[in-house]
């Protein structure tokens, strides 16, 4: 144990390094650390830290003041490399493939984005130091009950061994809950403005025989039967070019335009994939909901939205989201394919036209599927435009995300979550919430769709506004589900 430390005088945040990846998707890449807010209803956010103790580096030991601070630094760099991938490596151990592809496994996904070291620290002597590597990774809810962790002296930890100095070292690692975001609505109202336009880019698929064409069709069928009316007599006849399906839905009262664009390989030739990128782009720039179905992975400079493999990969890198032109309108992104988690949503802020303010990212935590029908974009598209009794009605988040969790491809849980919502409204976008608590003899009275009028005894029922959480309820009134209901979507605000 050193006696005594003094810390080096200057902040360190460094990227993530890590190299495995989903699928075919095989390359190394390097993000951002600026920190965004999450939340899963099938998942949940840990950080995770430890602390590292190594000698100063050989090249360090005749250099003074900067230049030995930097030569340091460059070995505690390398060394935050070192330990993030032994984790990332243990964590892969523990949770094979086989163990992902079933409902009883783990879940466990790093945001590359955010592992950092810091409080980098020398012995009064210069002869060793130490420093905090810390990071964030997304599991599924019950994950602390299913890592192997190891209780020594009170201290909690996942026990994992790295190379520091050239032998071998065990590491303790920590993990801590991040507290989630609320649950909240998307901002409705502002992606209706104008009309709402969806875009839907649907990858290649790298499979024989391949399934994207199909899982393209799908999705051409379920608009067709939802009353959209078809720019085209039949999904063959279907061009990169063709106007988007049209349909519209009342909100508030009054009509709001639906359009929706639909992109797959099979649009463009083999030669010329060209236009495949031109349509995203687009959509980046004038869509408010953008929908990418398809292969993705962890390895970011190599990883993204990936239109065809054959005969050449044709694809948009997520490292390249920052470079593409787009605007400060609302927008909702779907990363629909494997491991999205891991960075799509930090390259996309990386965009300086994206924020958390203006951007709500859905990705994923664990492997997604292509197959014959698409059911969670399905299920996405659905939740922004479905009617009741010829009314549009919002779902919150967690309504959301939980029926894009419930409707798997497969066995294996998804783990869908949503980044950027901590400034959304926690009320729905129809609540008038001066009628909370106003006396009422039926839902009529209440004031919009989904409103409901509560019993609170057996002879007075009032008001309530639809909720997602309370932080967005009145003074004196809490979001909470009224006595015989079940539904994520009948939670209102109401006193206790």
């Amino acid at each position: 144990m050193l006696p005594s430390w003094r810390r080096l005088a200057f902040a360190l945040t460094v990227p993530a390094l890590l190299a495995t990846a989903c699928a075919t998707e095989v390359e190394e890449t390097d993000s951002s650390s600026d920190e965004i807010n999450y939340r899963s209803t099938a998942g949940q956010e840990f950080t995770l830290s430890t602390t590292v103790r190594f000698a100063a580096p050989a090249a360090a030991q005749d250099l003074e003041g900067e230049a030995r601070e930097l030569a340091v630094v460059a070995r505690a760099e390398a060394l935050r490399t070192t330990v993030t991938s032994a984790i990332s490596a243990e964590l892969d151990r523990i949770w094979p493939e086989a163990q992902r592809l079933t409902r009883a496994g783990l879940v466990i996904q790093f945001r590359q984005a955010s592992a950092t070291y810091s409080d980098l620290k020398a012995s009064e002597d210069g002869a060793r130091y130490e420093m905090v590597v810390s990071g964030e990774f997304a599991g599924v809810n019950d994950l602390e009950q299913k890592l192997p962790l190891r209780i020594e002296g009170g201290k909690k930890f996942l026990p994992v061994t790295a190379s520091v100095d050239g032998e071998s070292q065990q590491l303790e690692i920590v993990l801590t809950p991040v507290e989630r975001s609320r649950n909240a609505y998307p901002k409705y109202l502002e992606l209706f403005e104008g009309g709402l336009d969806i875009a839907v880019h649907v990858g290649g698929d790298h499979h024989d025989p391949p399934q994207d064409i199909e899982h393209a069709r799908s999705i051409y069928d379920d608009l067709v039967a939802s009353g959209f009316r078809s720019p085209v007599r039949s999904f063959a006849e279907l061009a990169i070019d063709s106007p988007p399906f049209t349909s519209r839905i009342n909100v508030k009262g009054e009509s709001v335009d639906v359009r929706v664009r639909l992109f797959h390989v099979d649009m463009t030739t083999s030669e010329m994939r060209q236009p495949l990128i031109d349509a995203y782009k687009e959509s980046m720039k004038s869509a408010d909901v953008v929908i990418y179905d398809g292969h993705a992975g962890r390895s970011l400079d190599y990883s993204g939205v990936v239109f065809a493999y054959k005969p050449a990969r044709v694809a948009i890198p997520a490292g390249k989201f920052k470079d593409i032109e787009s605007n400060g309108k609302q927008q909702v992104y779907l990363f629909n394919g494997c491991e999205t988690y891991t960075g799509y949503a930090d390259k996309l802020y990386e965009n300086p036209a994206r924020n958390p303010a203006n951007t709500d990212i859905i990705t994923t935590g664990n492997y997604s599927a292509i197959q014959r029908k698409a059911n969670q974009v399905i299920s996405f598209i659905h939740s922004f435009i479905d009617q009741r009794s010829g009314t549009w009605v919002p779902r919150s988040w967690d309504s959301v995300l939980s029926r894009m969790n419930a409707v798997g491809e497969r066995s294996w849980v998804h783990v869908y979550g949503v980044h950027g919502i901590d400034d959304n409204p926690k009320v729905s976008p129809l609540a008038d919430v001066s009628k909370v608590g106003v006396a009422c003899r039926s839902n009529a009275d209440c004031g919009s769709a989904d409103s409901r009028c509560i019993a609170v005894s057996s002879n007075r029922r009032v008001c309530g506004v639809a909720c997602a959480d309370s932080a967005g309820c009145p003074s004196g009134t809490r979001c909470m589900l009224p006595r015989g209901q079940s539904s994520l979507d009948e939670m209102q605000c109401a006193r206790q």
